[in-house]
């Protein structure tokens, strides 16, 4: 099912695919159910200047596509081809299914743009793991690894350190000394 004109190949990832699809007379809730119990996805094509376009899609081939970041689809559709991209997924929460697919229409600027994403998937991906894994570190989710800073009162009680800054231990003999009004 791959169009090997239109391929594109970066770092052995293609993330240009073809795909056709049939079109659907019939819309709802029970049409869509009839088109997921014979392994096809109910989906719709949008475009700019034209009308909503409802289609199926075979499910093995569109799910192995849909799973590619940034993933371009040449859309053969009654001998008319669009280049889409998916726009909104719906995802069974459970089973492993698609149950519904938004294709947008691509014009040339906005392929050329995805193309260019899609060369920066991964290291977009990893920036974003890194930032994640920052965070976590900052606020020390480890359990293990918890520090609260505490300040320890002429009293012998302790309180949070308002400036941020460890105090230090109380002596062992803090409550028998004498405080500083006793002093006067």
């Amino acid at each position: 099912m791959i169009d090997g004109k239109v391929r594109l190949i970066m770092a052995k990832k293609e993330t240009v695919f073809s795909l056709s699809a049939q079109k659907r007379e019939n819309f709802g809730k029970g049409a869509s159910r009839r088109d997921r119990q014979n392994d096809r996805i109910p989906a719709v094509v949008y475009g700019k200047d034209q009308t909503p376009v409802h289609v199926s899609l075979d499910h093995h081939s569109a799910s192995l596509i849909l799973r590619v970041p940034y993933v371009t689809i040449n859309l053969e559709l009654d001998g008319q081809k669009f280049v889409v991209a998916p726009r909104e997924i719906q995802k069974d929460p459970i089973k492993p299914i698609y149950k519904h697919v938004d294709l947008v229409v691509l014009n040339e600027k906005e392929q050329k743009e995805r193309l260019a994403l899609a060369d920066r998937a991964e290291e977009i991906a990893a920036a974003a793991l890194k930032v994640r894994l920052e965070i976590a570190a900052k606020s020390k989710m480890d359990l293990g690894e918890v520090a609260a800073v505490v300040a320890v009162a002429a009293d012998g009680t302790a309180a949070p350190a308002a400036d941020g800054t460890a105090a230090a231990a109380p002596a062992a003999d803090a409550k028998d000394a004498p405080a500083d009004k006793d002093k006067k």
